[in-house]
């Protein structure tokens, strides 16, 4: 009885998701088969991480004051991590982030456009 125990081996991967039988009578056949089977509905996502995303310009809708940098958003992989420097509001006029919107300027443009002198009442306009 045990010899005959001892002739039929079951191994699994590391994973428990393979097995594979061996018998005498058929050495080099291998039957594989999972163990488990998803549901029809399930939906595998691959979440991206945002946390290194690069730096741009936004524009506030509220007060239209522009400026650089990055809007908090949290990021779906590290839902914990909390980003110092990143924008929760304008700093301007302090109004949610849903009131402010990526430029369609670049960085240089902004500068020049914050450099730039303003009339004053000396000249004839």
């Amino acid at each position: 009885m045990a010899s005959a125990i001892s002739s039929v081996k079951t191994d699994a991967d590391p994973n428990n998701n393979i097995e594979k039988s061996n018998n005498n009578n058929k050495v080099n056949k291998e039957k594989q088969t999972l163990k488990y089977e998803l549901p029809s509905d399930y939906k595998y996502e691959v979440l991206k991480c945002i946390c290194d995303r690069p730096q741009k310009v936004f524009e506030c809708g509220r007060c239209h004051h522009y400026f650089h940098g990055r809007v908090s958003v949290p990021c779906k992989v590290h839902p914990r991590d909390c980003f110092l420097m990143d924008f929760c509001t304008c700093p301007y006029c302090f109004t949610s982030t849903t009131n402010v919107m990526e430029s369609s300027l670049s960085l240089e443009q902004v500068r020049k456009i914050e450099e730039a002198q303003l009339p004053d009442d000396s000249d004839d306009f």
